[in-house]
């Protein structure tokens, strides 16, 4: 096909898909890979231990809970530093000023009465005044107030002239009791106690910033606190309440249960980081993985099994007891999804992904009782999931139903046990009866796995709309229902929905697309013309067109709906979503351009639109080879002259339409994957149209070897193996088979 010919399609970002798929996958793996364990919680202070906590391996730090202890221990010895406050007793004597000219002012309203004045001393702010108190003052002459204010100012003047502490301040107002004049009488002794208590305060006060000085300089002199513990030794004692020191000592030794560690989120990001990454490379090479739900299904599969193995072995690894229940889950279960709904390729990378990540989450997951697992169980335990893994997927490469996931769990438990039962002859403290919970563990394992490959085939296939390699092939027997109805009541649509598969096929195959989705899909793609077989060009035999004698739009509505009526022929027969989409893609938004033009025949103003299919355009390569093989297939049946050449310029020209029309535009169809198509097309075509030789008569000789009568004239009709689909097929000149398919 000539490069020139054809303009170039959008370039398809297939390796930026492919980082795409990594991100997912890398982002997907992170989440699952994150420590936080269900149902695991991280001992905090207050807490008590059953048992005690051992520690797994030599330890020397110096610690920072200890140290602040000791330090702050060292600091609070220091005593604060005071010194005097020489305005205390200026502020305390003008207060005292204050409560004498509030009282004098009560005892000198003569509006008031006896009880009224004794009750408006006694509420002078700042005084705590009894109510004998209070009427001795109301009631007192002025020479004996007078004395009375003079004994005040003195007793307040000398005992805040000297330093009072906080702790002296009940001394001091005892002393102050003292210096009043033996004159006063015992209830004006009591009056002048009670105005003179509450101001005398304290007159010294602490220097804050000399007082942090000393501790600080306390606190720094104060050695850290190293701590050290040994391989086996406890941390918490069974029965002991953990404190601060203890979770510390727990974090350090990495072995406190649920607790956020920044070295093991930094890890598992990078292994998540690495995972996706080898995704990103192989995933174009796999053709099972093209396609966004294709991916998105393999990334989850493989998220949702890592983070079963990273919350399953907190509590299984490690093996304390011997119970080898970590064999036992069903994890070899993922990557027989991922073989059954994508492909053996696709389950490959699945396993070498998982057996990796399995060893990452068991080295890095806390074990049950806050202790780490041994190198020989984490490699056994990864070891062994990776080997029945790899036997699950072999078995289900070849099928995926029935018998054959029940030979896959059977299998996933004969490589985990056998890995295992290898590894057990290195451990130095194996015993006989390890070898039947090691066994039994193993086959819990199998049957778990083929219950839940089983589950994610039926839901996960049909949620995401993956058909697979067994399921076309059953839509591609002949025997089935809708074929069968193809053949007896639409015989031409049969013939060419086969020609069309076979063409289709064998092009898919050159270029990398999936060749048996391709042939299933153009045997149903014209399903819908079993609703009105007899509107359709190859199905009117001898009869004249029905479309002679009616209305181009009414013509045009019949043509368009072996479309819409395709898709719920198909879906009612429950075809998968994967062989629907050929129905309507395999026109896209083509003009039905022979009725478009009888009808603007007669209304030159008549919208195009209403004669375009519904579309969508092809979406797929798979749907794109089906679109061409579909209008070549018609337009050289449809051709007179069937030569090489001209099937070949015919090939090229249809394909040089639908780029032109743009109907290629939306699927990741390249032009050298166009050049190759046009070239296979061409020669599946010529192989099929090819001329045939006419055989001569048969001799006298032959005929009467047959016993047959010698004819009397020279025969002239064909011979007898020629097949009806070799002769010429004469143009018809009122309609294209093109315009009506």
């Amino acid at each position: 096909m000539a490069a020139r010919a054809l303009r170039p399609l959008p370039a398809q970002p297939h390796r930026r898909r492919g980082w795409w798929f990594g991100v997912m996958v890398a982002g997907l793996l992170a989440l699952a890979l994150f420590p936080i364990y269900p149902g695991v919680r991280p001992l905090r202070a207050g807490t008590i231990v059953a048992r005690p906590i051992p520690a797994p391996r030599d330890l020397s730090y110096e610690s920072e809970v200890r140290t602040n202890a000791v330090r702050k221990q060292a600091a609070d010895a220091i005593p604060e530093v005071v010194v005097l406050d020489t305005t205390v007793r200026d502020r305390q004597l003008a207060d005292l000023e204050r409560v004498l000219r509030e009282v004098d002012k009560v005892r000198r309203d003569a509006a008031l009465s006896a009880s009224a004045r004794e009750s408006a001393i006694r509420r002078i702010p700042g005084t705590t005044i009894s109510q004998d108190s209070g009427a001795a003052l109301s009631l007192l002459p002025i020479e004996r107030w007078d004395a009375l204010t003079s004994e005040l100012r003195a007793a307040l003047g000398r005992t805040l002239v000297g330093a009072v502490a906080t702790s002296e301040v009940d001394q001091a107002r005892n002393r102050a009791a003292d210096f009043f004049s033996p004159s006063l009488s015992d209830a004006e002794r009591q009056a002048a106690r009670e105005l003179l208590m509450p101001l005398i305060i304290p007159t010294l006060k602490v220097d804050v910033a000399r007082t942090e000085a000393q501790r600080k300089q306390a606190r720094d002199n104060t050695p850290p606190v190293k701590v050290s513990f040994t391989r086996g030794e406890p941390v918490v004692d069974g029965g002991d309440v953990v404190d601060a020191a203890a979770i510390e000592a727990l974090d350090r030794l990495g072995v406190n249960d649920g607790a956020l560690r920044w070295p093991v989120v930094a890890a598992g990001a990078l292994a998540a980081a690495v995972a996706g990454a080898v995704c990103a490379f192989v995933a174009p090479a796999l053709g099972a993985l093209d396609g966004a739900r294709r991916r998105l299904l393999f990334a989850l599969l493989l998220a949702v099994a890592v983070f079963v193995a990273k919350s399953a072995t907190p509590f299984l690894l490690p093996d304390d007891q011997r119970r080898y229940l970590a064999l036992a889950l069903p994890l070899a279960a993922a990557p027989v999804a991922a073989a059954l709904l994508l492909d053996a390729g696709a389950g490959l990378l699945f396993v070498g992904l998982l057996g990796v990540l399995v060893a990452f989450a068991a080295v890095a997951a806390p074990g049950e009782n806050l202790g780490e697992a041994s190198a020989l169980e984490v490699i056994q335990f990864a070891a062994a999931i990776t080997a029945g893994s790899l036997a699950a997927v072999g078995v289900v490469a070849r099928g995926d139903r029935g018998p054959r996931l029940v030979l896959a769990g059977l299998a996933a438990g004969a490589g985990t046990a056998a890995t295992a039962s290898a590894l057990l002859l290195l451990d130095a403290d194996r015993r006989f009866d390890d070898l039947p919970w090691l066994i039994g563990a193993s086959a819990a394992g199998a049957l778990g796995t083929a219950v839940l490959a089983s589950l994610a085939f039926a839901i996960l296939g049909r949620m995401f709309g993956i058909v697979t390699r067994v399921q076309l092939m059953e839509l591609g027997q002949l025997s089935h229902p809708l074929l069968r109805r193809l053949q007896d009541e639409a015989p031409g649509t049969f013939q060419h929905a086969m020609l069309v598969g076979n063409l289709a096929e064998r092009a898919a195959d050159r270029i990398g697309a999936d060749a048996i989705l391709v042939r299933v899909g153009a045997y149903y793609h014209d399903v819908g013309k079993l609703y009105s077989p007899a509107f359709f060009v190859e199905n009117f035999g001898d009869d004249p067109s029905p479309h002679e004698h009616i209305d181009p739009m009414q013509s045009n509505r019949v043509i368009q709906q072996h479309v819409t009526q395709g898709i719920e022929l198909a879906r009612k027969e429950r075809l998968p979503e994967a062989i629907v989409r050929f129905i309507p893609e395999h026109h896209g938004t083509r003009l039905v351009a022979y009725f478009y033009r009888r009808a603007a025949e007669v209304r030159p103003d008549i919208s195009p639109d209403l004669f375009r299919y519904p579309g969508p355009k092809p979406q797929s390569r798979e749907t794109a080879l089906v679109m061409i093989a579909d209008a070549c297939e018609a337009t050289v049946r449809s051709m007179p002259d069937r030569s090489a050449e001209r099937i070949r310029e015919a090939v090229e020209r249809t394909i040089r339409e639908r780029i032109e029309e743009g109907e290629l535009d939306e699927c990741p169809i390249s032009l050298r994957d166009l050049r190759v198509v046009a070239e296979s097309y061409a020669a599946t075509l010529n192989a099929v149209f090819h001329p045939r030789v006419e055989y001569p008569e048969p001799t006298r000789r032959e005929l009467a070897a047959r016993g047959s009568a010698l004819p009397a004239t020279p025969r002239a009709d064909l011979p007898r193996d020629v097949i009806v689909t070799d002769l010429p097929i004469p143009p018809r000149p009122a309609i294209s088979e093109d315009d009506t398919r």
